[in-house]
């Protein structure tokens, strides 16, 4: 009957780490989560407890319901075949120097057929990278081109990383299906407490699809934001919408 909320200071580089630790201490409490952000500015991150304002830091809250819930993700990308390998990383500050062996933002631009100088907000929300983990696919968004041609991603990175090219199914289709199967398990839905890439709401202002994404969260009677990175259990992913759906009350 208890789930926890994560949230976190989006520009800690921290999320995946503290999903983790919280995982690992919370046993078989599911877990959701949001990485703070401020707009796209990307100059500092808060989050609020006990009137507080606290940059640099995290809340963990533990919520009991005798309410049916399901601790959900959805994502409407899926790996492609088109592999690219990063040969230079500073894992710290999760930049990519380098892929296949080439600057990396210059590479990435031309495998995607564009200029380095088209790189921006916009095109990375329509064109994130996957890693496969254990047969599953988690998005790995970039967040900025930086002035050395370097890219700065939302999320761990490494050396030797096998990143892929993505293939992006329809987001709202992909929304509707979820809540109707939130809907179905939950017997109607009371709420959905939601974490929500700001790339997908960036995606769905490019595509003119705002407006029937907004009616979808309307339904879902959806509170949430727009997040840095979303934590599902004890993994911190990206251009993912993860959280709570609270069902009505069990008959039983």
């Amino acid at each position: 009957n208890t789930f926890a909320l994560l949230l976190v200071d989006g520009l800690s580089f921290a999320e995946e780490s503290l999903a983790s630790m919280a995982a690992t201490v919370l046993g078989d409490i599911p877990l959701a989560g949001g990485s703070a952000g401020d707009g796209l500015a990307f100059g500092c991150t808060h989050v609020f407890a006990d009137g507080e304002a606290l940059p640099h830091g995290a809340v963990l809250l533990l919520v009991q319901t005798e309410l049916p819930f399901e601790v959900f993700k959805t994502q409407h990308f899926a790996a492609g075949e088109r592999r690219m390998v990063v040969t230079a990383a500073h894992c710290p500050t999760r930049t990519v120097h380098e892929i296949d062996g080439r600057p990396a933002a210059t590479e990435f631009a031309r495998v995607h057929g564009i200029e380095a100088e088209l790189l921006g907000p916009e095109f990375f929300a329509t064109h994130p990278l996957v890693v496969r983990v254990g047969g599953g696919d988690y998005v790995r968004s970039i967040q900025r081109t930086n002035p050395d041609g370097s890219l700065a991603f939302f999320c761990a990175i490494e050396e030797g990383l096998v990143l892929r090219d993505a293939h992006a199914r329809d987001l709202a289709q992909d929304l509707e299906l979820t809540l109707a199967r939130l809907e179905r398990s939950g017997g109607g839905l009371q709420t959905t407490i939601t974490f929500d890439r700001i790339l997908r709401r960036l995606e769905c202002e490019r595509l003119d699809t705002t407006a029937a994404v907004s009616a979808l969260f309307e339904r879902g009677r959806s509170i949430g934001f727009s997040t840095y990175g979303e934590q599902f259990r004890g993994i911190h992913v990206n251009q993912t919408l993860t959280g709570v759906a609270i069902g009505n009350r069990s008959e039983a």
